[in-house]
């Protein structure tokens, strides 16, 4: 895995905080649950649009934080005081920390959520959820294109062997984009076979590097089945704006981590595999 990858450093640019969700209100210990509960379900979600129990906010007495509460914790004839949790301290994180690294902390734990430090105050909480927001998509977006092209790079190197090992549906199904894209044919009218691989999805290409003697030793990763039958629904997910945090749905909080390793993982063998071959072109 290289630690400096243009993945990894554009990532680095994103912090916890700058994807955290902000707490909808602070309470005082001693207002009654009835009087929060109006304020918290009329006043602060409703006038907004938000789904009450989707947020939660914090305890305050005498400027000093107390606790947090979740709307769903309110209990009748109580106050705030006898409803909040106190704030355990590994369940607090730097608004500074690196995405990534906050991807690895939900994998290292059941906390349901991160409380954000700014300095010495709690500005946001942090979910899972909230991982799968824009500028973390973004990123992962141009991981999985940087590694499609990658693969593209590879198997071309024997692009007629590459064609030769798609079924014959992913062969008509390429042949119908190379069409659609109006690419030009050879001397015998038949299609160019670099070309046709342009036309072939990122499963395709998966699928012919993990067929191809010269790539299946050279990348292993491709072993991984689960990862692979992953890839793809992701990469098409990400690509439509309209589906924004759908891809949580398609990656736990167990997985996430380990998916983004094999990721990289994938993408270092692939350009050692290309690194190697244009040396032996070289030569």
């Amino acid at each position: 895995m290289t630690s400096d990858s243009h993945f990894r450093q554009l990532a680095h640019l994103i912090t916890v905080g700058d994807i955290c969700s902000s707490f909808v209100a602070t309470f005082s210990p001693t207002q009654s649950v009835e009087e929060v509960f109006i304020e918290w379900s009329v006043d602060l979600c409703a006038a907004r649009g938000m789904d009450p129990m989707d947020q939660i906010a914090l305890v305050e007495g005498e400027h000093v934080i107390l606790g947090w509460v979740g709307y769903d914790m309110l209990a009748s004839d109580k106050t705030i005081s006898d409803c909040m949790y106190q704030i355990a301290p590994d369940t607090i994180i730097a608004a500074d920390t690196p995405l990534l690294e906050a991807v690895a902390a939900f994998y290292g734990t059941r906390h349901p959520f991160f409380f954000v430090l700014k300095g010495n105050r709690l500005v946001g909480w942090l979910t899972y959820r909230d991982l799968h927001k824009p500028p973390l998509r973004l990123c992962l977006f141009a991981l999985l294109l940087n590694i499609e092209r990658m693969l593209l790079e590879a198997i071309s190197l024997f692009a007629k062997e590459s064609v030769g090992l798609l079924s014959e549906g992913r062969l008509n199904k390429a042949l119908e984009i190379y069409g659609l894209r109006q690419y030009r044919m050879d001397s015998a009218g038949a299609p160019f076979p670099s070309l046709l691989l342009e036309c072939t999805t990122i499963a395709d290409k998966i699928t012919i590097a993990r067929k191809l003697a010269s790539t299946k030793g050279a990348v292993p990763s491709l072993a991984q089945r689960t990862f692979r039958m992953t890839i793809e629904k992701l990469r098409n997910e990400i690509a439509h704006p309209g589906a924004e945090e759908r891809s949580s749905s398609l990656l736990t909080r167990e997985s996430f981590w380990p998916f983004i390793e094999w990721l990289e993982l994938l993408q270092s063998e692939l350009e050692r595999f290309l690194g190697r071959a244009k040396m032996g072109a070289a030569s």
